[in-house]
């Protein structure tokens, strides 16, 4: 008997963390975001694993930047093809309003090759707000915008000469991108400081966060929305 009632008291500490579930409305969701927006375990698909009744409409993809030509390829530049993402969104979601947009992007734009136009990053992603902000698609551009500024870059990323120095620029993304937040009334969640967040156990590169990692970065987004 006493063997059981230690193992009740000990139950919750020994049971997985799960993620909380934010909000029980119906919330719907405009995510934006590169390849850590992709995958299964992704943060997105955290967001509507907490958000069982939300709808979330992802457009990640992997390689995008905020406004660089990212491998020669002109898709990847989210401000070239924002007018085509903003338009798929809202072939979507019809009548029914957004309550927010979501922001992942900066880790491609902190690529070695990018390394001397830092000053511009900031900048395009103010310009990529204001887009969302003006955009002809009532549904849209009523929504609450989150930025979440770019995770850390482990050591296995910035030993590769492509994203050597990354993890600087990164971390220098986290103040520009709050500011940039208050500019555009938008809200912010520092990815470079996630609590708990363990770039070099928790991605398998250095760049690419794995389901625990992407749960904790999407923890003050739930909080946001909870409010």
């Amino acid at each position: 008997m006493k063997k059981l009632l230690l193992f009740l008291l000990l139950l919750p500490a020994l049971l997985p963390a799960q993620t909380p579930v934010a909000s029980d409305k119906p919330l719907n969701i405009f995510t934006l975001g590169d390849s850590n927006g992709t995958f299964p375990q992704s943060w997105p698909k955290q967001l509507e694993l907490a958000l069982p009744r939300a709808q979330v409409f992802n457009l990640s993809k992997s390689g995008r930047t905020i406004g660089f030509v990212n491998n020669g390829d002109s898709t990847l530049n989210s401000l070239l093809v924002i007018d085509e993402n903003l338009r798929k969104a809202a072939e979507f979601t019809k009548d029914r309003p957004f309550d927010f947009v979501v922001l992942e992007l900066g880790t491609n734009d902190a690529k070695a090759v990018f390394a001397d136009r830092q000053k511009e990053v900031p900048a395009n992603l103010e310009t990529l707000i204001r887009k969302i902000k003006t955009c002809p698609y009532p549904a849209i551009r009523q929504a609450r915008i989150i930025i979440i500024s770019p995770p850390p870059y482990g050591t296995k990323a910035e030993a590769l000469p492509k994203y050597q120095g990354g993890n600087e620029r990164v971390r220098t993304m986290a103040k520009t991108f709050q500011k940039v937040a208050r500019r555009t009334h938008s809200l912010f969640v520092n990815g470079y400081q996630t609590p708990g967040l363990d770039i070099n156990t928790m991605t398998a590169d250095g760049l690419h966060l794995d389901a625990t990692a992407s749960r904790l970065l999407v923890a003050p987004v739930l909080a946001i929305m909870a409010r």
